[in-house]
């Protein structure tokens, strides 16, 4: 029979950094892992207590295999499929299993056939493709992957743009609002169902934070828009894969190819699990398919090699960039196959969006180009930038659009100059001389060193901002700019320590309390014992130093412990004994 004080007996001897790994792997309630309140565990006993409590001992049989299962409801296996649940606190390394424990393995609903029929089969193995009746055809699925998988990136690359810029905001109650899931999904080119999903799978591979209320982009975020196709698929699903459950892996290397009935592959595999597990399958499942891993629920040759990270293989299936695209006279500019990154950033300066996908389109408009003028670029760096893009030249409409809108708004340019503090002005001669003589901006001091040049001591934003002001057309260059933050702010709550964290600290805690206190450690941790024994009706052996020095064993049922004193029935001799604890040595189990 293991007990609370054996299991806290077994704590206490671990060391640090195994049992922080034991206290995560248990996934026990924050308010057990707290500082404070009436849950938190105080010392070893109390964190033994809680590992046996019913709730803590479904929970960690739920993520066992079952091997290890077996092994804890008919006590027989090898050491290696007991490790897990030793691991876990839940049997001890001679293979002794908690009474805890097998009280609810005996109670647990899902594992009636388990005991019943310890070796029953598993599912059935499929040999060659999977799909009944359907001849296999790798280089057909491998296309039809490769292309959702592309059409999945494609709405991820766009909601990490949208969460860029601050327009993903959430509910109160939690995730994001109907109207806003329907603007999303139009904007990226997808179903408003599916956009919560997309977002939780930006949030999972940590491309994107969810925050307290208010999405934010990661850096791993904006480094993976920047990335080529081919490595924006291994390193999407590189995080995905890394970011399953252990438990996960094990089923889906048990499924093989087949993920077609996860479910039950899971079922088989953790038959306490289905509670969490089931949600999860179907979810992976899921996600393979959107990932463009599996077609049909058949992994494919080349969704193997993405999880693996060969991005040679990936770039095999998916759709071959383009490096030109056509300018239409309409302003709109249509991309006949996907762009580099470097190619879309480049036409995202002076175009906007509009129908994302293999075949885009984007549109150029007056508050487009303005938009590209005032974060500092030229009217030639734009022309020369279409016309480096364009299959056909830029035509006449679109090259009038950039000259008219720079004519009327960005002809006059505000750099930072040489000292890094003050602001250089360019412009034509005749809008230099009549902001010289503006006497709302007289206060700016200007320096004219040459016809085309104003200089002053100010701030280039300060100057750009009194020039906008006096409704001259005046821009900022992307030196002159002032450093701005990637989001705006939040008002946050402080963050919620990690799992490692939290048991860390408890580690911490119950090391310092053990060792704290007016009585010797060694007397505390003994009247714990016995007072758990008081409890449960426990006997226990006491041995108990006599005044001679020797040593004498007293085999009691304790039923009280009070004033440095401890009750209680001895069971050889059948009489009531009472014994001073400061004279206790050693206190074991005798149930």
């Amino acid at each position: 029979m293991t007990t609370t004080a054996d299991l806290a007996a077994r704590l206490r001897a671990m060391p640090d950094d195994e049992l922080e790994r034991l206290v995560v792997a248990r996934r026990l309630p924050a308010a057990v892992l707290a500082d404070s309140g009436p849950q938190h565990a105080t010392d070893f006993f109390d964190l033994a207590e809680a590992l046996r409590s019913d709730d803590a001992v479904d929970a960690a049989l739920e993520h066992l295999p079952r091997a290890t299962l077996l092994a804890l409801v008919h006590g027989a296996g090898a050491a290696d499929a007991l490790a897990p649940a030793v691991a876990l606190g839940l049997a001890d390394p001679d293979g002794g299993v908690d009474d805890a424990v097998g009280a609810r393995l005996a109670a647990h609903p899902d594992l009636g056939a388990l005991r019943d029929a310890p070796d029953a089969d598993g599912p059935s193995e499929q040999t060659g493709d999977p799909r009944q009746g359907a001849a296999p055809d790798d280089e057909r699925d491998r296309a039809a992957g490769a292309e959702q998988a592309f059409a999945t990136m494609t709405v991820l690359a766009e909601l990490v743009r949208a969460v860029d810029q601050g327009g993903v905001r959430e509910l109160v109650k939690g995730g994001i609002g109907t109207p806003l899931a329907r603007t999303l999904g139009e904007r990226v080119g997808a179903e408003a169902e599916v956009v919560s999903d997309r977002l939780a799978l930006l949030a999972r591979v940590g491309y994107a934070d969810p925050g307290e209320g208010v999405w934010t982009t990661t850096d791993d975020g904006r480094t993976w828009l920047t990335t080529d196709w081919p490595e924006r698929w291994t390193g999407l699903v590189g995080r995905w894969w890394s970011s399953l459950d252990p438990a996960v892996h094990d089923v889906l290397e048990t499924a093989g190819d087949d993920l077609r009935d996860l479910v039950s592959v899971g079922r088989w595999r953790y038959p306490a699990g289905s509670r969490w597990l089931d949600a999860t399958l179907l979810q992976v499942a899921g996600a393979a398919s959107a990932l463009g891993l599996a077609v049909d629920g058949t992994v494919t040759s080349t969704g193997r090699a993405v999880v693996a990270g060969d991005a040679g293989a990936a770039a095999a299936d998916l759709p071959p960039t383009v490096d030109t695209v056509y300018l239409q006279h309409d302003l709109t500019v249509i991309a006949p196959g996907p762009l580099t990154p470097a190619d879309d950033a480049a036409l995202r300066v002076v175009a906007d969006l509009e129908a994302p996908g293999l075949a885009a389109r984007y549109r150029v408009s007056e508050d487009s180009v303005r938009r590209a003028l005032r974060a500092g670029h030229t009217k030639e760096a734009l022309l020369a930038s279409l016309d480096r893009l364009s299959a056909t030249g830029v035509p006449q409409p679109l090259a009038y659009l950039v000259d008219q809108v720079a004519g009327r708004d960005g002809g006059i340019v505000v750099d930072v100059d040489a000292s890094g503090t003050g602001a250089v002005v360019h412009g034509t001669p005749d809008q230099l001389d009549l902001i010289g003589v503006d006497a709302e901006l007289r206060q700016l001091t200007w320096e004219r060193p040459d016809l085309t040049t104003l200089v002053t001591h100010h701030p280039a934003h300060v100057v750009q901002a009194a020039l906008e002001e006096q409704r001259y057309p005046a821009v900022l260059t992307a030196a002159a700019r002032p450093a701005t933050r990637v989001a705006p702010p939040v008002r946050r709550r402080a963050a919620g320590r990690t799992p490692e964290q939290a048991a860390h600290a408890l580690v911490e805690r119950l090391r310092l309390t053990t060792r704290r206190g007016e009585a010797e450690p060694e007397q505390e941790w003994l009247g714990r014992q016995i007072d758990l024994a008081v409890r449960g009706r426990t006997p226990v052996r006491v041995t108990v130093r006599m005044p001679d020095g020797s040593e004498h064993p007293f085999s009691i049922v304790p039923t009280s412990v009070a004033a440095g004193r401890v009750r209680g029935r001895d069971t050889g001799v059948d009489v009531e004994r009472t014994l001073p604890l400061s004279l206790v040595v050693s206190v074991e189990s005798e149930a």
